[in-house]
């Protein structure tokens, strides 16, 4: 029994030993430079050239890995033949790395299993384009390839990837780009963008098509730097320069369908970063009330924002189906603390954001001086203007915008499109500054007035004119 058992054993083990040595020979022997290289440039269409790779009969265990990779743009059938065996154009390249990384796990593959150790691009970059007839260099690569059969007159949409179209459980421990640089650039409008230091990673993914309740998920870490090559002519900002680190999970099927809905679940870090035009600021600073109180000190939002070495900007995010949901939403400017929350739709762009801005209590005493400016010169009559202090005034007009802790806050609601925000403000409610002139600045010069009077008049005078306001007010 015992000796059948260690047999059968023996017999798997050397069969599983065969079957590496067999597929490190066939790698060894018919995997190099020039023939993975002619695979790509078969797949691809375009010329693609590679300095080394390290290939050796164990690499199915230790993995392969190649070392500067370059790739050119599209190439026709004729052009890659003549350009066979020569180094790709510096002036012609789609992309370019330093190495690529590739390890799978071999036993398990033997057990229905799919487990990639590292699959990871090291300093790839990128240059993608787009002319000015709205064709992109990359369009070629996404096309789909022209069947032989006749079309259908109806062509069905393609059905959403299931978890049952899965026939093995996934496990990868990384896979993604390390140190990227992609640069766009848009000929429609003419601009460029650059993501520059990106490393993107989803780690620790776990699929399992017979337990997705317990094994559907993967870690996501992402940190870049993204800057506008001169101002932006399309958009809602006119010019950015803004650092991310985002760490959190994703949940690529639906556990209640079993189809690829994916779920986004993260935190995300902004520590530095430069905006110019954000719309939605702009938006803030031309509401009317806003300008007549505060004037240059709301004004400030029209201009560049810039933050450094910040950890207090960032927000909480999900995403799903392409909706975004903000939470915990802070941004820690120099002039001002911005808070924010609610929701945006990524395709129809329709907003539905809480904002709450809190000015320094810095600021207060310059905004008391401008609103004491303005009351002064809003008020024409002498006769009223001599009795009424704008100091005071001012002091009245600030009430409502300061909160407990005696710092001018302002609420508002945005709705509308990122591109259009309606910006409506909710906190505090404000007369415009000119009825709440009116109204303060008369009732103050009728309280005056009735004291002048009062000094003029006998005991008895008065007696009556008590009686007189007494009546009026039980009528009121």
């Amino acid at each position: 029994m015992f000796k059948k058992l260690f047999f059968t054993i023996g017999a798997v083990i050397a069969l599983v030993i065969v079957l590496l040595v067999a597929a490190g020979v066939l790698i060894y022997v018919k995997v190099d430079k020039e023939f993975i290289a002619a695979q790509m440039s078969r797949a691809l269409n375009r010329q693609v050239s590679i300095e080394k790779i390290d290939v050796s009969i164990f690499s199915v265990l230790s993995g392969i890995e190649t070392g500067k990779v370059t790739v050119s743009n599209f190439k026709t059938p004729r052009e890659l033949n003549d350009l066979q065996g020569k180094p790709v154009d510096p002036a012609d390249v789609f992309v370019s790395m330093d190495s690529f990384k590739f390890k799978v796990k071999i036993l398990p593959l033997l057990k229905r299993r799919v487990e990639l150790k590292e699959a990871v691009l090291y300093k790839p970059v990128v240059n993608l384009s787009k002319n000015r007839a709205g064709v992109m260099n990359i369009d070629d690569l996404l096309q789909t390839k022209k069947s032989d059969q006749p079309e259908e007159k109806e062509k069905k949409p393609a059905a959403p990837l299931s978890a049952d179209d899965i026939p093995v459980r996934i496990s990868i421990g990384e896979i993604g780009i390390r140190d990227a640089t992609l640069n766009y650039y848009d000929g429609v409008y003419d601009q460029t963008i650059q993501i520059y230091a990106l490393t993107a990673l989803v780690h620790d993914i776990l699929i399992d098509p017979q337990d997705l309740t317990a094994n559907d998920e993967a870690g996501l870490r992402l940190n870049l730097g993204a800057r506008s090559v001169g101002p932006m002519k399309s958009g809602s900002v006119r010019s950015f320069n803004i650092k991310l680190d985002v760490t959190g999970k994703v949940i690529p099927f639906d556990k209640s369908t079993r189809l690829m809905d994916p779920e986004a679940i993260l935190k995300i870090a902004l520590p530095s970063g430069e905006l110019t035009g954000i719309e939605i600021f702009n938006a803030i600073a031309a509401v009317p009330l806003l300008g007549d109180y505060l004037g240059p000190y709301i004004g400030f939002l029209k201009d560049t924002q810039k933050w450094e070495d910040s950890d207090r900007s960032g927000m909480d995010l999900r995403y799903k189906a392409s909706l975004v949901e903000i939470t915990n939403g802070r941004l820690g400017l120099k002039d001002a603390d911005f808070f924010f929350d609610g929701q945006t739709n990524l395709k129809t762009r329709a907003a539905d954001l809480n904002l709450e801005l809190l000015l320094p209590g810095e600021v207060n005493e310059p905004v008391r001086k401008f609103l004491a400016s303005k009351i002064d010169a809003s008020i024409k009559n002498p006769n009223v203007k001599k009795y009424v202090e704008p100091e005071k005034l001012a002091d009245i007009a600030m009430r409502p915008l300061l909160n407990e802790q005696q710092r001018i806050e302002l609420d508002a609601k945005v709705t509308g499109t990122t591109n259009k925000p309606l910006v409506r403000l909710t906190r505090p409610h404000l007369a415009t500054l000119e009825s709440f002139v009116q109204e303060n600045a008369g009732s103050i010069a009728v309280e005056v007035g009735k004291e002048a009077a009062r000094k003029l008049l006998r005991e008895d005078q008065l007696e009556v004119l008590d009686r007189v306001e007494g009546l009026f007010k039980e009528k009121e």
